[in-house]
């Protein structure tokens, strides 16, 4: 099933991606946040930037983290989700992801990649580390949803300090797959 979901993703970002309309049956439609690269960065030791990208949409956030903080969570990006999910929905975070100046075949963790609570105690939703490579790849963490959240509550979460990286953040797809039972 993972595989199957990210495969028509990736189709269907390209085609979103190429201004093409949303058709019936299209994984969009399961999208509960705003598919885009409405990142809030936050942290000290970055910098961001708005650059053009081969990836939907045709942009992406570059953060530029210039030293590796005391925790992973140091520096770290999110984007709000608006619609409710329920308890027990298999719910994939998606989002498009490079680190250009890597050499080879070189990666660099995000930490955290997930969906947690907007206020504390951050209840972490779905979630896990990441390995990013210079070539862009569209990053996929799954999971079941522990708890209901109501629209507004949660938000995809990434954690971005592990180390000192320039990193290249496409766009981000939050989507609600339906009950897993």
């Amino acid at each position: 099933m993972r595989g199957m979901v990210f495969a028509a993703l990736a189709a269907a970002t390209t085609m979103a991606g190429a201004g093409l309309a949303a058709q019936q049956g299209d994984i969009l439609q399961k999208a509960i946040n705003t598919p885009s690269i409405a990142y809030s960065v936050y942290g000290p030791d970055q910098k961001t930037k708005v650059v053009k990208a081969a990836v939907p949409g045709g942009q992406a956030m570059q953060i530029d983290v210039q030293a590796k903080g005391a925790n992973a969570w140091t520096v770290g990006a999110s984007s709000p989700i608006a619609k409710p999910i329920a308890k027990g929905d298999r719910i994939v975070l998606a989002f498009w992801a490079r680190a250009p100046k890597l050499a080879g075949e070189a990666t660099t963790p995000i930490a955290f990649a997930g969906i947690t609570g907007t206020a504390a105690p951050y209840t972490q939703m779905i979630g896990g580390p990441v390995s990013v490579g210079r070539d862009w790849k569209l990053q996929q963490v799954t999971g079941i949803a522990p708890a209901d959240a109501a629209g507004g509550t949660v938000a995809v979460t990434l954690h971005l300090g592990a180390e000192k990286a320039l990193l290249e953040l496409g766009p981000v797809f939050v989507l609600d797959m339906g009950h897993a039972g």
